[in-house]
Order: C-alpha cells, then structure tokens, then sequence
C-alpha cells in the first residue's frame, strides 16, 4: 500500500506539504500546478487517506523526550505513561510500541500506527516531521505546541498563580523562583534551549502585576535534584545581605535539592524561607517538614491522550482539541 511518502516522492514536494494538502490546511500555500501533481499522484498511486487510517485500527505509538533512567529519577513522566498504559487497557488499545529519542529513531517508522503519542517538548521542525509521517499526533505537556496539534496539558500557569497568590496572603513579598530551562529536542537527537518554562513567565508576569518586579529573583538549572540543590546554594551565596522569605520552585525533584541547600545553610523551613513547589510526587509528604506542591494529575493526563486517540482512530472528529486539566494545591507545613 502507497504511503504518503510515495505520494510526496511521486510529486516532487515533501511528504509534508502533501499532508497538509490532504488534510486540508488552510494555511498552506501551493500553487494550482503543485496541487494537480499532488492530486495526480495520490490517483496514480492509489492511495486513500480515510480508509488506510482505519486500517491502522487499535494501535498507538508513544514518542517519548524522556529516557529510562530519567524516568526513575523524576516520575512525572512515568505517571503519565503509566495512565496510557491503563486507559489503552480500558479502550482496548494497543499502546505499547515506545520510541524513546535517546535511542534510535527514525520518523518513518511511525506510519503503520493509528495515532501517535508525544510526551515531551519537541522543536516545531521536528513535531511538522512526525506530522508528515502520521498526521494523528497528540502533543503532551506542551501548553506551547501549535494549534494545528491535538494537546493534553496541565493547568501549570493556573497552579503557580494559586500558589503565588497563596504566599502573598501569608504577608510574603520578596518571593524567588528556582526552576527548570525548558528545551527542545531536534531530530537529531540533540537537545536546544527553548523559551522560558511557562512557571517562569507566569512568576516574572505575577510578581508585575502584584507591583514587585524589583523584588524578581530567579534561578535556572537542569530539573534535577542536584541541580536544586546547586542553585540554591548559588543563590544564598550570592544573597546572604537579602534572602527572600519565600521559593517557589518548579518541581518536587529539584525542591528535594532545595531543602538540602536551605538546611546546609543553617536555615529553617518554614521559619527562614517558605516553599511551595510542583508534582506531588510520593517523597514530598515525607520530607521535614512535609511540602506543599500541586498535584498535577499526570496519570489523568496520559489517559485523557488515550480518550483522544480512541476519537482519532475511530473518526469520531476531523478537528484537533486541546484539554487543560487543572491541578489541585496540596497544603502541608513548609510555608
């Protein structure tokens, strides 16, 4: 059976401007002559767009930024694939096929699928290949892909606008941030920093709002534990004369990192510096004192894709849909 590549090849044009002709993209701009050779080879070539979708019936793959390693030292992106895997169970699809991009990887292997899953941050290139590839994609955990795509995300400008809000009630004024440097992953296995993580944006957006940019101190590293643990020791280094009263800090792993630096410095949590962070991931109610986070409902994510791909594979919509699922403030004793 023709692929959409062979179409592509047949008619001198890349397989993705002939997905997005196919799929009718109205922001696509061809000339009259480039449609006829698409639609001429599509004819010469038999090859049916509808049907051979179907055909795909109850399978999804899962391309996933995140290796095996990474997913033992942070589980947010375990949690989500793991509600995938059990909401593919309850649909009765087949989900999994894992491509993990530290790994060989080749886009064209993604055709025969239904739909295909993204977790993680891909560079707009990159995401346009898969497209050409298999046009069934939903993006997860990415508030920033385009609209063309199916998304499923977490509320996290809503989440960190609670938290922040919540410390202002509680008298704080100098609030810092210590967060993670959002990347993209490029077809070539290489990694490329991207624009700020939308924590950052929503804190330096916030914290103007409230009056208080000149009170904006901020730290980014890798989102990592011990990452934490270094930027926080940087930045009491670097503030001694001005600590403020209270961190937000982008993630449960990294905010481990952060009480260790605090502690090391001789100072208490919460009498010295308030934390507030996000995840809730199960180490987070045992740390001393126990943290208040955002429980991001990751599981909840992964098996939102999966309603989305049964909707896909059955031809329920020929429009993408972007799901925000908001997060729920777990209040415990650092702040």
């Amino acid at each position: 059976m023709a692929g959409i590549r062979d179409v592509a090849r047949r008619a001198g044009v890349s397989p993705t401007t002939v997905s997005r002709f196919l799929n009718e993209d109205a922001g696509l701009s061809i000339t009259d002559e480039t449609k006829k050779r698409i639609e001429t080879a599509v004819a010469d070539l038999a090859y049916v767009k509808g049907p051979a979708k179907r055909s795909r019936a109850a399978s999804v793959a899962i391309v996933t930024t995140v290796s095996e390693a990474e997913e033992i030292d942070d589980p947010y992106f375990r949690s989500i694939r793991l509600g995938i895997f059990e909401e593919a169970k309850k649909q009765k699809l087949a989900a999994n096929r894992i491509f993990r991009l530290d790994s060989e990887f080749r886009s064209e292997d993604l055709e025969p699928f239904g739909c295909v899953i993204i977790l993680g941050h891909l560079e707009e290139s990159f995401l346009e290949e898969l497209y050409s590839h298999n046009s069934e994609l939903i993006v997860v955990d990415d508030p920033y892909t385009s609209e063309k795509y199916e998304t499923v995300y977490s509320d996290i400008e809503g989440a960190a606008r609670q938290q922040l809000e919540r410390l202002y009630e509680k008298g704080h004024r100098q609030i810092a941030f210590i967060g993670g440097v959002r990347t993209a992953h490029l077809p070539d296995g290489s990694v490329t920093l991207d624009e700020e993580d939308v924590r950052t944006v929503t804190y330096k957006r916030w914290m103007a709002e409230k009056g208080l940019q000149d009170n904006i101190q901020l730290a980014l590293g890798e989102w990592s534990t011990l990452s934490g643990m270094e930027l926080t020791e940087a930045f009491i280094e670097a503030n001694k004369a001005a600590l403020p009263s209270a961190i937000m800090v982008a993630s449960d792993p990294m905010a481990v990192g952060v009480y260790r630096a605090i502690q090391k410095a001789g100072l208490n949590i919460p009498e010295d510096i308030s934390l507030v962070s996000f995840d809730n991931i199960e180490v987070s109610e045992y740390l001393t004192p126990p943290l208040s986070t955002v429980e991001l409902r990751t599981n909840e994510l992964g098996r939102m894709a999966i309603r989305f791909a049964r909707e896909k594979i059955d031809g329920l919509r020929d429009y993408p849909l972007r799901c925000v699922i908001p997060g729920k403030i777990i209040n415990r004793e650092s702040e």
